[in-house]
């Protein structure tokens, strides 16, 4: 599909008369973006050095068009340069890599692979990490994004150029001894548990009549009822950030003839929708129908009826200032970062790494990690005391229902996922209750 190729040039263009360039074999016909790289970074490199950093461009661009089934170059220029859309890859990227270039959403590594050289691995996702940089630096300007001003911008590269460089130092530790990627991967997932969760739930609660949230960050009281519903959303029906971006007034039902009401997860066509970066369903399994809590379909109405009412757009959560813009994924996770630098405020054990539960920062993913988790907890335990299943049934089944109230595909690993550390938890928590139970004198 694709293959590095050496050009001799007739001008002298980098250190040598020949320079490294990426194919297309289906075209013959260099690809975009790694020609753009050579010709403005890597031509200034030894011809060695070129070769190995585009042998990981090929890779990249082989797993890429192995899972979507279209180029790299044209599912980043279709995306409006969404280089959001890179970083959520790169994980699945280096597990490509750890089996052996095997592309299976099933695979979870969960020891080293004696099959695999990790420093060569290290190698190889530093140099696609390098192109990463490249990428960010060419394409986050007010050019390509004109929805976002120079200080989000400046934010923005900043956050990623942090996620480039703990990335490459986490890689560079790999060796056939230490941990695998998986291993490495977990503290991404890491959840939020009862404690902080009703900490994060004592800073987002609205003001009412009879008491003021002094811990609120945000003043006006449209906006806290506004931002409450979108992380309560993501805490408790486990919501990506794309999907409440697509999120409208007729979202939210009631069941005629019962007591029932349902949020309807789908695409959009709102003409009003101004924003570049259009949001989309993730896969065919992310339509879905999930079932609202009565309280929750409730504050929806209250929020449609008394705050965003009076507005073009169908879309549910808008800036409450005219023109009434529909948020943008910048703008949720400026949400969530003012929530989570007050919940680092005021617990601040939980942000401290040498902690075993401490979170790394809030985020839109820890939101949907801690609902994935509460709800596989939940799920398994109400199927183990009906007796009816095993325990393996009742973890497969949880699963399932983990599966499809999230938007995952049959071949996503993530249900696997959480059910394994789900039963490594809980098989910790069995072997300390055997402990105490022996309670030997000594």
């Amino acid at each position: 599909m694709f293959a590095v190729k050496k050009i001799h040039l007739q001008k002298k263009l980098s250190n040598t008369n020949q320079i490294s360039l990426l194919f297309d074999t289906n075209t013959s016909v260099p690809c975009l973006y790694p020609l753009l790289y050579s010709m403005k970074s890597l031509r200034f490199k030894r011809s060695s050095t070129q070769e190995v950093d585009l042998t990981a461009l090929k890779f990249w661009y082989n797993f890429w068009y192995v899972k979507f089934s279209t180029s790299f170059c044209e599912s980043f220029y279709s995306s409006s340069y969404n280089l959001e859309m890179i970083k959520n890859e790169i994980d699945n990227f280096i597990v490509y890599l750890e089996n052996n270039r095997n592309f299976n959403e099933n695979i979870i590594t969960l020891r080293n692979n004696e099959n695999v050289n990790y420093d060569t691995l290290s190698r190889r996702v530093c140099s696609f990490l390098d192109f990463y940089s490249f990428m960010v630096d060419e394409y986050l300007n007010i050019y390509t994004q004109p929805q976002l001003t120079t200080k989000e911008i400046f934010e923005i590269t900043k956050k990623i150029k942090k996620y480039i460089k703990n990335k490459k130092k986490l890689v560079k530790k790999f060796s056939g001894a230490t941990r695998t990627v998986k291993d490495n991967k977990a503290p991404i997932l890491k959840s939020m548990d009862y404690e902080l969760l009703m900490n994060l739930y004592s800073i987002i609660a609205p003001n009412n009549l009879s008491r003021k949230n002094k811990l609120n960050p945000f003043k006006t009281n449209d906006a806290q009822l506004r931002n409450f519903i979108i992380i309560h959303l993501m805490l408790n029906y486990g919501l990506r950030v794309g999907e409440l971006m697509l999120l409208t007034t007729k979202s939210f039902k009631k069941i005629i003839g019962k007591d029932k009401y349902t949020l309807i997860i789908t695409n959009t066509d709102d003409e009003y929708d101004d924003r570049s970066r259009k949001p989309n369903i993730k896969n065919d399994f992310s339509y879905r129908i999930l079932e609202l809590d009565k309280r929750d379909f409730n504050f929806l109405e209250i929020y449609k009826d008394n705050i965003r009412n009076n507005i073009s757009s169908e879309i549910l959560f808008t800036s409450l200032k005219p023109p009434y813009s529909p948020l943008s994924y910048s703008s949720f996770h400026k949400i969530v970062d003012e929530l989570g630098a007050k919940l680092r405020s005021i617990a601040p054990e939980y942000f401290d790494e040498k902690n075993h539960y401490s979170i790394e920062n809030l985020t839109p993913h820890t939101c949907r990690h801690t609902w994935a988790y509460m709800m596989l907890s939940d799920a398994f335990e109400n199927y183990s005391v009906t007796n009816k299943y095993t325990k393996e049934e009742a973890l497969d089944l949880a699963q399932e229902d983990l599966r499809t109230l999230g938007g995952w595909s049959p071949n996503s690993p993530m249900p696997m996922y959480y059910g394994k550390r789900f039963l490594v938890e809980r098989a910790n928590f069995m072997n300390l209750a055997r402990i105490r139970k022996l309670n030997i004198k000594f």
